[in-house]
């Protein structure tokens, strides 16, 4: 637990600093790097070739959805790489009641205001 509230004050601390334009102390405290893409695309080709994947995944093609989007190159599924190729996996989510912070701290029905002060 202690793991992910240093991760979590982490990333908040790399927003702050995002935020007051320190970019790269930024991403230091984040734990991430610039990655360079590997060739220029436009933001064009990307939504068309996104809103295309979706057609044939919508139409039960998969295959052709993920090469869309994924380009040419053969990428390794998780299953494949667990030695399980061919195997269907179904998944699915499931809601979860989650109590407000209100709620929580017991002051369920209270008007409260939210503010922030930035200086």
């Amino acid at each position: 637990m202690k793991e992910w509230s240093r991760k979590l004050q982490d990333w908040f601390s790399a927003v702050a600093f995002a935020e007051a334009g320190e970019h790269e102390a930024a991403m230091e405290m984040a734990g991430v790097s610039p990655q360079v893409a590997a060739e220029e695309t436009s933001v064009l080709e990307t939504l068309n070739n996104t809103f295309a994947a979706a057609a044939f995944a919508e139409a039960n093609c998969h295959d052709a959805a993920v090469e869309l989007m994924r380009g040419r190159e053969k990428h390794n599924s998780f299953l494949e790489a667990v030695g399980l190729k061919g195997v269907k996996v179904w998944y699915g989510k499931v809601p979860l009641y989650e109590r407000s912070f209100a709620e929580s701290v017991g002051l369920a029905g209270a008007n409260l205001r939210l503010f922030t002060v930035r200086l």
